[in-house]
C-alpha cells in the first residue's frame, strides 16, 4: 500500500512578503506525496502572481482564486478541492518546520489516529533550531481533548501544526465570517475523533507580525465571548461532566475581553464582561482544574474593577 496523498490547504490574502518562503517550506518537505491547495483569496498584491509562477514550477500546486471572503471561507474552498486522504492546513505567512509532514503522518498511522498535533514556535522571524532527538507522545480520547484544550493545557484549537483524516470534514465547515473560527470549531472535530494524539515535536512556525488579526484590537474580537458561550451550551448538553471546562474558558475569555475593552474605553462590553466574570468566578476558583494564571486573574478580581483595571492596562 502506498502512502497517503495529503493536501495542504494554504488561504493566500495579500502575503506577498511571505508567500515564498510559506511554499518553499511546503515543498521542501521529506514527504512527497502532496498535494498544495492555494486558495488566493482576492488578494490584490501580488501574491496570485507568487502562487501561479511556484504552480508553473510544481505541479503538485493548484491554484484557485476567489473573491474576499475571509479565512474561514477560503479553508472551506480548499477542503471543496482536496482530493487528499489527509488534511494539513497552513497560513500563508507561516511556515512548515522540515520533516513536519513525514513526522506527523507517520504518528497518525502507527497510532491509529484520527488527528495528530505538533508544538508549534512562535516568532518574528524564524530562526533553524534543533528539535528533539526523540519524539514524546500523549494519546486523548475526543472528551479528553477537549477537556484539555478548554483548561488551556497542553493542547491546542489551531488547525495549523497539525493533521487531521479527510473523513472529520465530512460534514463539518468553518464558520463564515466569524473571526475564532478555530475555536468555533475545534470541538465538533475533536467529537469526530476516536483517538487524538499530541507530539513534543516542534512542526509548524507561527509567524508574529504587526497585521496578525489578534495582535490588534478590533470589535470584531467580541466574537470570542458568543464562540465560548456556544462551546459552553455545546457541553452543557452533550457532557455535562466536562461543563466545568467550558465555563472556565468562557470566563478566560470574558477576563480578555474585559481588559481589551477597558483599555479601549468600550465601557458597555467592559461592563457585560465583568458582569459575567463575577457570576462564574468562584466555581473556577474552586475547581482544582483550572490553571494558575486563570486562577490569579480570578483572585485579583476580587480586589475590585479598578485594581483589575489597572493590572490588565500593564498586562496589555
Amino acid at each position: 500500500m502506498g502512502k497517503p496523498l495529503i493536501s495542504i490547504i494554504v488561504p493566500v490574502y495579500n502575503v506577498e512578503p511571505y508567500l515564498a518562503p510559506c511554499l518553499d517550506s511546503i515543498l521542501s518537505q521529506s514527504y512527497k506525496q502532496l498535494e498544495v491547495i492555494v486558495i488566493n483569496d482576492g488578494s490584490s498584491d501580488f501574491s496570485l502572481k507568487i502562487a501561479e509562477s511556484y504552480a508553473e514550477k510544481d505541479n503538485r500546486i493548484n491554484v484557485y482564486s476567489y473573491e474576499n471572503e475571509g479565512l474561514a471561507e477560503a479553508r472551506n474552498r480548499g477542503i471543496e478541492h482536496a482530493t487528499g486522504d489527509l488534511f494539513v492546513f497552513v497560513d500563508s505567512d507561516d511556515l512548515l518546520l522540515p520533516n513536519a509532514v513525514e513526522i506527523l503522518c507517520s504518528f497518525l498511522l502507527e497510532k491509529e489516529a484520527d488527528l495528530v498535533v505538533g508544538d508549534f514556535i512562535r516568532g518574528k522571524v524564524y530562526t533553524e533550531i534543533k528539535p528533539p532527538v526523540s519524539i514524546k507522545s500523549k494519546t486523548f480520547n475526543h472528551k479528553e481533548a477537549i477537556a484539555d484544550v478548554l483548561y488551556q493545557k497542553y493542547l491546542r484549537p489551531s488547525f495549523c501544526g497539525a493533521i487531521f483524516r479527510r473523513k472529520l470534514f465530512d460534514s463539518l465547515r468553518f464558520e463564515k465570517g466569524i473571526l475564532y473560527e478555530d475555536l468555533n470549531l475545534f470541538y465538533r472535530v475533536f467529537d469526530e475523533c476516536h483517538k487524538i494524539v499530541k507530539i513534543d515535536y516542534p512542526v509548524y512556525f507561527y509567524r508574529i507580525t504587526e497585521s496578525s488579526i489578534l495582535n490588534s484590537w478590533k470589535p470584531q474580537r467580541l466574537d470570542v465571548l458568543k464562540v465560548t458561550e456556544n462551546i459552553e451550551n455545546y457541553i452543557a448538553e452533550k457532557y455535562p461532566d466536562i461543563l466545568p471546562a467550558a465555563k472556565d474558558r468562557r470566563l478566560s475569555a470574558n477576563f480578555n475581553m474585559f481588559a481589551l475593552c477597558e483599555i479601549n474605553n468600550d465601557k458597555e462590553n467592559a461592563d457585560r464582561c465583568w458582569k459575567l466574570i463575577k457570576k462564574n468566578r468562584k466555581e473556577s476558583l474552586l475547581n482544582p482544574k483550572v490553571r494558575f494564571k486563570n486562577k490569579s486573574g480570578i483572585i485579583l478580581s476580587y480586589f475590585g474593577k479598578n485594581v483589575f483595571k489597572f493590572f490588565s492596562r500593564i498586562v496589555y
